[in-house]
């Protein structure tokens, strides 16, 4: 059943393709639901990882290897068009994700998907990043010691944003945590699906302001 259900997504992913032009950005299959689009190249390290991340999750994907020196190749157009040279990349909705980065895949999947193709464990983790209508939240996982964790919150108090603040050692459960939600080190912030390059407000502001 789900390999037949992958190939009627591929189908309809294709039919779109033709259908509005390989400089379409919007991926979309034929019901008008997102669809998993992917960049790749052979001997690709980056690309086989990507593609694992998906795999492994169960997602249903069109996989697009193209050769770069085919300057003629639609696909090769579109992809410089949006990709920067780099590889893979992959498109979901409106989504695009540069690179082979688990969290951003994981930010990708749940943006357009929801909590389908998350585990069980970030399904736990991952509503407690939205209201109850559903909108992203702040999420700031932290201590009570971390100057850092002090420093943004202080600033995120300032600039008006609401957040929830999750002491990660004051859990109950900071192995489990930190984990599945990779915590290294403090903060660890999230915007809805969307994690945080940095610890700053302005990093937190930034994510906020990509979604608008």
């Amino acid at each position: 059943m789900r390999n037949l259900i992958i190939v009627a997504l591929i189908a309809a992913a294709v039919w779109y393709w033709q259908k509005h032009g390989s400089t379409q950005e919007v991926m979309l299959d034929a019901a008008g639901n997102p669809a998993v689009v992917i960049y790749t190249v052979s001997q690709c390290e980056p690309c086989r990882a990507a593609l694992g991340i998906l795999d492994s999750r169960g997602v249903p994907y069109l996989e697009k290897e193209i050769d770069p020196q085919n300057e003629s190749d639609a696909d090769v157009k579109h992809w410089r068009s949006i990709g920067d040279n780099m590889l893979p990349v992959t498109l979901a909705g409106q989504s695009k994700v540069k690179g082979s980065s688990k969290w951003e895949m994981i930010g990708l999947l749940g943006t357009n998907f929801g909590d389908k193709y998350l585990t069980g464990d970030e399904q736990v983790y991952f509503r407690r990043h939205f209201d109850t209508s559903g909108s992203p939240l702040v999420v700031l996982y932290g201590t009570s010691w971390c100057p850092s964790c002090a420093a943004l919150r202080k600033d995120l108090v300032e600039n008006g944003v609401n957040f929830v603040d999750i002491d990660v050692e004051q859990s109950g459960e900071f192995d489990k945590l930190t984990k599945v939600m990779e915590i290294p080190g403090y903060p660890a912030t999230w915007v809805g699906y969307t994690r945080v390059y940095g610890t700053t407000y302005n990093d937190v502001k930034a994510v906020i302001n990509s979604r608008t």
